[in-house]
């Protein structure tokens, strides 16, 4: 009886532990039924390779015309006329104009004083001649000569001086026009009508907009790794491209202690002004594998990426960094060249878990 009593209470326990048997068991199965209907992941991937690289580091820069005048009065006078800020301008365009009233005065009075002595150079010249053909036996007629053949030469020295003062009076006159030395736009304006100029005082500010190149100041130790040809990246907000350095100054600066550099480069969209970063190598360059920076997967317990397998599934590698550029990361760890690392979409990934591939992702 007391057997029978025991049995009918372990009944309903017996019965309550078979229900959660088969409760976690098919939860487990929902689970992994789950797990098999996981969408796979979207990810864009990049083959590691081998390139060389050096170190480098983002020095600052601007972009600066390589025509940029401040164009100053020659003569002294009033202005009559100007241009205004903004102007587009051709090489030879007027800019300015002082007033010529007394410079083409003075070239009047000279231009006035050569008629004169040319009409007895006239003169001389056909006494000259006459008198030779006397000179023979005649004493006198050589005395005369002479004194006529000195008068000549005298008028031909004082119109060639006179020519000299013409020409220098000439361009007085021409310079109180000032004309633009190239292409550009005005920028400045440093006086207005109705003033008075004096020799180098700065009138306008002319900008060349169309021959642009990037002004940078790098530090001692990339001075012997960056040379005239070279390739370097140049980064414009969170945009990238390629330029080539054209003149390298290797006299420091006194106070910064750094050294100028001149970059060219193809696109004119960035105005005169614009802050860029120039990427300048600190160390030899050396022949490493590397993927793109943006394949780390950074954790507490270290560095890995994501490497996409023959199932199209990701395996997570743990790695060790070396050296870099601006775009690519040395990689050491289980990584060979031509493996799929995962570029774009790692931030969601697991372990073991499928993915679609497809490059180019425009996020």
């Amino acid at each position: 009886m007391f057997h029978l009593i025991k049995l009918n209470l372990m009944i309903p326990i017996m019965n309550n532990l078979f229900k959660i048997f088969v409760f976690q068991f098919l939860f487990f199965l929902t689970n992994l039924s789950a797990e098999d209907n996981i969408p796979s992941v979207i990810v864009e991937t990049e083959e590691a390779v081998t390139i060389e690289i050096s170190p480098s580091i983002w020095t600052s820069g601007s972009i600066i015309s390589q025509n940029d005048s401040k164009i100053a009065s020659e003569v002294k006078g009033k202005i009559i006329e100007i241009l205004d800020v903004g102007e587009q301008v051709k090489k030879g365009d007027v800019i300015a104009r002082i007033e010529n009233t007394k410079y083409q005065l003075s070239y009047n009075e000279i231009k006035s004083e050569i008629e004169p002595i040319e009409s007895l150079l006239i003169y001389y010249t056909s006494e000259t001649e006459r008198l030779k053909k006397l000179a023979g036996n005649n004493n006198a007629a050589k005395n005369e000569l002479e004194k006529i053949q000195a008068n000549k030469n005298e008028s031909i020295a004082k119109i060639n001086l006179i020519k000299s003062k013409l020409e220098t009076a000439r361009d007085l006159v021409d310079r109180t026009i000032i004309r633009a030395p190239f292409d550009g736009i005005t920028v400045n304006r440093f006086k207005s009508i109705g003033e008075i100029v004096d020799p180098n005082d700065e009138i306008i500010r002319l900008v060349d907009v169309d021959n642009l190149e990037i002004k940078s100041h790098i530090q001692k130790k990339s001075l012997p790794y960056v040379n005239i040809g070279d390739a370097l990246e140049i980064k414009i907000d969170s945009s990238l491209m390629m330029g080539v350095v054209n003149k390298v100054i290797p006299v420091g600066d006194n106070i910064s202690r750094l050294y100028e550099i001149r970059v060219r480069f193809s696109n004119k969209i960035w105005p005169v002004g614009t802050a860029v970063k120039v990427a300048c190598p600190i160390k030899q360059k050396q022949n490493v594998l590397v993927v793109p920076r943006d394949a780390l997967v950074i954790r507490q317990s270290g560095i890995a990426i994501y490497r996409i397998n023959t199932q199209d599934r990701a395996e997570l590698i743990p790695i060790q960094t070396g050296i870099s550029n601006t775009k690519y990361i040395q990689v050491i760890g289980d990584v060979s060249i031509g493996d799929k690392i995962v570029i774009r979409g790692n931030e969601r990934l697991r372990p073991g878990q499928a993915v679609k591939i497809i490059n180019n992702l425009d996020y």
